[in-house]
């Protein structure tokens, strides 16, 4: 429900809490916009070693969330009063 809705519910026979056989590795539920209910797909198999090569390649495009709110409160002037560095910062909405 957490991921696919409430109307999950409406569609016990999609329900990805079914695909509990090895026979369902790789397959996950999803809605199709245009269309009701849910349906299953099956993603292709990726190797251990291709799966590294494109987390790899691609590691560049995340970003630390900390450090993006950081700057993010810097550029708009918001402050940060009450980081004591425990436990991440704590965030103030308020103009200084």
């Amino acid at each position: 429900m957490a991921a696919l809705g409430d109307d999950i519910r409406n569609w016990p026979d999609a329900s990805p809490v079914t695909l509990q056989d090895p026979a369902y590795v790789g397959v996950a539920v999803m809605a199709m916009q245009g269309r009701p209910g849910f349906i299953r797909i099956r993603t292709p198999y990726v190797s251990d070693a291709d799966a590294a090569h494109i987390a790899e390649a691609t590691s560049h495009l995340t970003a630390d969330p900390a450090l993006c709110l950081d700057a993010l409160l810097d550029t708009t002037g918001h402050t940060n009063p009450s980081d004591d560095g425990l436990d991440g910062p704590a965030v103030s909405l308020s103009k200084p």
